[in-house]
């Protein structure tokens, strides 16, 4: 028998055979995906407009580079594109983490963290969420005393975070990424819902060389299904990045997309404006049914059923899909649905109002 290597023994992942498509008919609000029309509009048109060459031939991303350093604030070389902001997260561990290494993460966080730890053979350092009155909570000490203590080769620390919805604010952002430093770890910060959360790190990337951001185009931009996105660091660092990253970053048609698609910031930014009030309606009306509700950051919400649930995951079975519940503590009895626009939320609070008052 030919064996891997020893640290794959502890990996599992999904059965990749099983059909998971979703009902066309339901309302999606399950992965935190952009589901506001007039933005998938524009992206449909994008694509149409591709020349047949996007098609046959190996992508040239020097064009995005130039254009995405100006959006961003930044220079090209400080930049790397990768396969989703997933594959940010994986180079960053490719080019950093050793056999035995320590990454420190919180618990509950993005899935693949535990992931690649372990396909990489490091020791993961989970920071659980305590439950709060006000939801998930994680003192910025706790953090900054467990690398001081664990001293660990990378921090992977989303903000907002997901599922949580957590935010640390920009002063005590900056005092973890400063602690990270002084311990000799690389630190990376996952904005995969900027601009949901318009706070961002990116200009600490100046001053703090061991800093990598990592970005998503499948949540406001609405390009979950294009799958590009892209590391923001220090030349330094962004240079380690590229050594480690497929001949090709990614494929033609995502490079040439997200090109275009830079033309269009201020469809991007109208669509999270829809959906940040889409998201603000539902919060409003589950409060006023008397549901406690957390008004976290990203394009996600949380809202507790309570004695309410049965009947309302009853009624909502064959309109929408979201998560029903969750099996760590901090967020034991939330239900959580992905931000969409006042419009399509509409029929969703209807059936649960209905649901609760009867």
């Amino acid at each position: 028998m030919i064996h891997p290597r020893p640290q794959l023994a502890e990996v599992s992942r999904p059965d990749w055979t099983k059909d998971a498509s979703r009902n066309p008919a339901m309302l999606w609000l399950d992965k935190n995906e952009n589901t506001d029309p007039e933005l998938s509009k524009v992206v449909a048109g994008v694509v149409a407009s591709l020349p047949p060459e996007t098609f046959f031939t190996y992508p040239e991303a020097a064009r995005l580079y130039a254009k995405l350093a100006a959006w961003v604030g930044c220079l090209p070389h400080n930049l790397c594109l990768a396969h989703g902001s997933d594959g940010v997260i994986r180079s960053v561990f490719e080019a950093y983490v050793s056999v035995g290494d320590k990454v420190l993460h919180p618990v509950p966080t993005f899935a693949m963290y535990p992931v690649y730890s372990k396909m990489y053979g490091a020791r993961t350092v989970g920071l659980e969420y305590e439950a709060s009155d006000k939801g998930p909570a994680l003192p910025p000490e706790r953090i900054i005393a467990a690398i001081a203590k664990e001293r660990p080769r990378v921090v992977c620390l989303p903000n907002p975070d997901s599922p949580t919805g957590t935010i640390i604010p920009p002063d005590e952002l900056e005092a973890i990424i400063a602690a990270a430093g002084e311990v000799g770890a690389i630190i990376l910060v996952d904005e995969a819902y900027h601009p949901f959360h318009a706070d961002s790190v990116v200009p600490l990337i100046t001053r703090h060389p061991h800093l990598v951001v990592a970005r998503s185009t499948g949540k406001a931009w609405g390009m979950a299904g294009v799958r590009i996105g892209y590391a923001i660091a220090s030349e330094e660092v962004a240079i380690a990045l590229h050594k480690v990253r497929p001949m090709y970053e990614t494929g033609t048609m995502a490079v040439a997309v997200f090109e275009r698609m830079l033309d269009h910031a201020d469809a991007m930014e109208a669509s999270v404006t829809r959906l940040s009030a889409g998201k603000t309606l539902f919060l409003d009306r589950m409060e006023a049914l008397g549901l406690r509700t957390l008004r976290g950051g990203g394009n996600f919400l949380h809202v507790a059923f309570g004695a309410h649930a049965e009947k309302v995951h009853a009624a909502l079975s064959d309109l929408v899909y979201y998560r029903k519940d969750f099996a760590e503590p901090c967020l034991k009895g939330f239900s959580r649905f992905s931000a969409t626009t006042p419009e399509l939320f509409g029929p969703v609070i209807t059936r649960i109002e209905e649901s609760v008052r009867t």
